[in-house]
């Protein structure tokens, strides 16, 4: 069958639905599906060769324009689609769909509203007390086309049973299902802490939700130890943080690396002794169970999906709520005065994944639903 996917953002974009998407797509191209991407993309990226079918568009068009081309280009693009699969641009579709009439299914990863308020620093509320509480009539708007759009798809996915709760608590009336995200398991054995100097791992998109700042300034902390901080990814925040790193004179303990394929992003899984998370908000992070996957010991906020990966410490260690650089720099010290605790840790953790976060074994549930959803 013909299946157009949508996304905000795919490779070379960090994320997680840029992680999602290609892997899915490979993986319904497997099973004798045809599959199509749109998504947005930086300027510079607009002609970046992909293996895949994709279809860019200029993000950084007046966004007036940018909606017009999004919503043209998804009707045309699914006038022979059995499906459209939402990983992203999820109103523009709805949109487009009014007058096309396809099936949808909507995979729900977190919130756009709260994620564009609180970086656009419009609110300092926690994801949870954001839909709990009223706002002025923008914000308002917002989260009512939020759910319109949600409730117009005809089958809705989360990553994380908090997720689904969230979906439920605002009143989306659709069938939501739980399907884990998924990495493909590697077999590599690990060689724990055999760096000289330990080695700090961040794989994140660079937005204030991410508490980037405080796991600088807990590098700051660490007088007593030797390590370095890598800093994988791009984002708005990039010229702040490193302002915060040049502030903090940090320069020869900060790395940022910037977007990397996925080859290089391997060696810095590889390479690295911990892997560090501080959001305030996570649906369930790809960069987690890559980490995992790596059997990197992981220290992260006890936020959305990552509550149920990490399982009250038992595989991982957990940054206290507000974030802090005090407390992040506590964990970490914990973690190298305990490496063998740590090691076991991230054993379990590898173990955990294996069990349900198989890219494999997910993918095929994503491929029924979607066999479901075309055939009924």
């Amino acid at each position: 069958m013909n299946i157009l996917i949508t996304v905000g953002i795919f490779p070379p974009d960090i994320g997680g639905p840029a992680s999602f998407v290609p892997k899915i797509s490979k993986y319904l191209i497997s099973k004798g599906h045809s599959v199509k991407i749109l998504c947005l993309s930086d300027k510079d990226n607009l002609t970046y060769k992909d293996e895949l079918n994709v279809i860019r568009i200029n993000r950084n068009l007046p966004i007036i324009f940018r909606w017009l081309k999004t919503i043209k280009n998804i009707y045309s693009n699914s006038k022979n689609s059995d499906l459209i699969f939402v990983n992203g641009l999820g109103t523009e579709t709805t949109i487009a769909n009014l007058f096309r009439g396809k099936k949808v299914l909507r995979k729900i990863v977190g919130d756009p509203v709260w994620e564009r308020v609180y970086n656009k620093k419009l609110t300092d509320e926690s994801f949870d007390n954001f839909q709990k509480n009223k706002h002025g009539v923008f914000i308002s708007l917002q989260k009512f086309i939020r759910n319109w759009s949600i409730n117009r798809s005809d089958r809705v996915i989360t990553p994380s049973h908090h997720l689904k709760a969230f979906l439920e608590s605002i009143g989306i009336k659709k069938n939501i299902y739980v399907i884990n995200n998924g990495v493909p398991i590697n077999n590599r054995e690990k060689v724990f802490f055999e760096n000289k100097i330990i080695q700090l791992l961040v794989v994140s998109r660079l937005v204030s939700q991410k508490n980037i700042d405080f796991i600088i300034k807990a590098v700051k902390l660490l007088t007593n130890h030797d390590v370095l901080l890598n800093i994988v990814g791009d984002g708005t925040e990039l010229n702040n943080l490193k302002n915060v790193v040049k502030k903090n004179e940090l320069n020869e303990k900060v790395n940022f690396i910037g977007k990397v394929n996925e080859r290089k992003l391997e060696e810095y899984l590889e390479g690295s002794d911990i892997f560090i998370q501080a959001s305030d908000y996570e649906g369930l992070p790809h960069s987690i169970l890559e980490a995992a996957n790596y059997e990197l010991p992981i220290l992260s906020t006890e936020v959305g999906g990552c509550s149920e990966f990490l399982n009250k410490g038992e595989r991982g260690y957990i940054i206290p709520l507000p974030v802090s650089e005090n407390e992040i720099a506590y964990c970490i010290r914990k973690i190298i005065n305990n490496k063998e605790e740590a090691i076991s840790k991230a054993k379990t953790a590898k173990e955990f994944l294996n069990q349900e976060y198989n890219f494999n074994t997910n993918a095929e549930i994503y491929n029924q639903n979607i066999n479901e959803m075309v055939d009924n």
